[in-house]
């Protein structure tokens, strides 16, 4: 290799080194012992039952002995006005159906990317969203396949049930701007950050049991590392809205919902 080639290959894996690591990383933990999750009852469904020889846990609160909190949504939040650069994420996103579950639990997507609802159980689903900003879904999947939904154009965080199985849960988190990601096993999340301008941002953390929390970081070279901790304790009781709700009026005074449709709302706030 001549001279001017290896500078040049030195100089591109320079380039590429420099953007593999434009990110903002962390870790989102739970302090003190994670409330014990119940299992799920599928004995009065046997299809459902039959593809679980273990108990299947609730996914409210999902976290490790080490306290690494699962599922929780991080993104860069935009202040009134303000738009942040940056292309949306390619390829779909997907919310499986499988073994009587939602897969994943929790899900971000930016605004304009095709959502793909699949059904890999041979049997009939219900998707029904609680979105509120955006057009809401309610549509049954009597077999395996895949159903597209592309008129998630505005930034939200609902609830989707389905009206089949009680017990099957999750949430959408769609953004304006490609800066999200949510936790996985280990607590870790990474955003990634090539395309968004050095500066100081506020990261919002939003679970959908503990609720949301702030923190102030500065993005310098494209890269910023935040850890986050959340305390159970307190979120985990009831607020004013929660205890409205649990009365059966909402907000106003009008005549409050199922309860599943009452979780939705107190994810909506969380999130507000």
């Amino acid at each position: 290799m001549n001279a001017r080639s290896f500078f040049a290959a030195l100089a591109l894996s320079a380039g590429v080194c420099t953007f593999s690591f434009a990110q903002i990383t962390g870790t989102v933990k739970l302090e003190g012992k994670a409330p014990e999750m119940k299992p799920i009852d599928m004995s009065g469904v046997k299809e459902c039952a039959a593809q679980h020889p273990d108990p299947v846990m609730e996914e409210s609160v999902v976290a490790d002995d080490k306290g690494d909190l699962k599922n929780v949504v991080v993104s860069i939040k935009t202040e009134e006005g303000q738009t942040l650069p940056g292309d949306a994420p390619k390829g779909d996103v997907v919310l499986d159906q499988q073994g009587c579950m939602y897969t994943p639990h929790v899900l971000a997507m930016m605004a304009g990317q095709k959502l793909t609802v699949r059904n890999s159980d041979p049997f009939m689903h219900n998707v029904h969203s609680l979105s509120e900003v955006n057009p809401a879904f309610n549509q049954a999947q009597p077999n395996k396949g895949d159903m597209p939904v592309e008129n998630l154009k505005s930034a939200e965080t609902f609830h989707v049930k389905c009206d089949v199985h009680g017990w099957m849960s999750a949430y959408i988190s769609v953004f304006d701007h490609p800066y999200f990601a949510v936790t996985g096993d280990d607590g870790k999340y990474t955003i990634k950050a090539e395309q968004l301008p050095d500066g100081d941002y506020t990261l919002l953390f939003w679970h959908e049991k503990f609720g949301k929390q702030e923190q102030k970081i500065t993005v310098k070279d494209h890269k910023a590392t935040a850890n986050q901790t959340f305390k159970p304790e307190g979120a985990m009781a009831p607020s004013t809205i929660d205890v409205k709700l649990a009365s059966g009026t909402m907000p106003g005074g009008k005549d409050c919902c199922s309860v599943t449709d009452r979780a939705a709302l107190l994810a909506k706030t969380a999130t507000k």
